[in-house]
């Protein structure tokens, strides 16, 4: 028997661990839409000067119209204004409705990546040129690879816990860096659909406010006329006692005024 010959054998193991981030970002956008339509009447046109005359300075008295930095009176309506332009004598009516147009974008992501290490055995044995007592070479080698791939299992389970640290840091990273590009692609996303919805709610609006600007006319129309009324009373009263008329006399109805008086010989 000599001394014993030694062999040493070294074993890997690799540790993975995989990650997989569904990343879905949704982003709401609204804007007001509006709808702003108006018809004109030459309205002042149609009167006579001294009876448009009265009509403005009524329609400067009256509570309901107010003056405008320009000049104009105007009367407010449920959604639309009502404007007496007293330089060219033009009514306008303006009717304005609003909406809020809303969109959603939604924009999504899969991440995914896998995180590795390797861990490391060793293992030792021996053996005699002589086979003392069965220690051969074979067995020495079978022998330390048993012991390496035994101490390359145990690192193995003890690096797990590493591996799976930095895979959800490397899961959490990669949700980080992805954030603000899926945010816009969500944006981008909304602000297209907005637009849309956008187009649909003003040709909506539009289709509402045709009807509502023609009603608004009208409403117009008695609003002034009821000033015109009152113009033309005070027209045919003025009149009257430039003439020397007596015992003026004023009979109104829902659509007419009489006026009365006496003149003296």
């Amino acid at each position: 028997m000599c001394n014993p010959r030694r062999v040493r054998v070294t074993a890997t193991r690799e540790v993975a661990e995989a990650w997989q981030v569904e990343l879905e970002r949704r982003v709401a956008l609204s804007d007001t839409v509006v709808s702003e339509l108006e018809i004109s009447f030459p309205f002042g046109g149609t009167l006579g000067d001294r009876t448009r005359a009265v009509f403005e300075g009524a329609l400067a008295r009256d509570p309901h119209w107010r003056e405008t930095s320009d000049g104009a009176h105007e009367l407010p309506l449920p959604d639309g204004t009502v404007t007496y332009r007293p330089a060219d004598g033009t009514l306008v009516v303006r009717a304005r409705l609003t909406d809020t147009a809303r969109a959603e974008g939604v924009a999504a992501e899969t991440l995914h990546g896998t995180v590795r290490d390797v861990a490391h055995g060793e293992g030792r044995g021996s053996y005699y040129d002589d086979n003392w007592r069965g220690r051969t070479r074979r067995a020495a080698d079978a022998e330390a690879r048993r012991i390496a791939e035994s101490a390359a299992e145990h690192n193995a389970r003890a690096l797990l816990d590493s591996v799976r640290r930095r895979a959800q840091e490397a899961s959490a990273s990669a949700e980080r860096a992805a954030d603000d590009r899926v945010r816009q692609a969500a944006t981008a996303d909304a602000a297209a659909r907005l637009e849309t919805e956008r187009a649909r709610v003003r040709d909506e609006l539009d289709a509402r406010n045709r009807v509502r600007v023609e009603r608004l006319g009208q409403e117009a129309l008695r609003a002034v006329n009821a000033v015109l009324a009152l113009a033309y009373r005070e027209a045919l009263v003025a009149f009257a006692r430039e003439q020397g008329a007596r015992e003026v006399r004023v009979d109104e109805s829902e659509d007419s005024i009489a006026v009365e008086f006496e003149m003296g010989s």
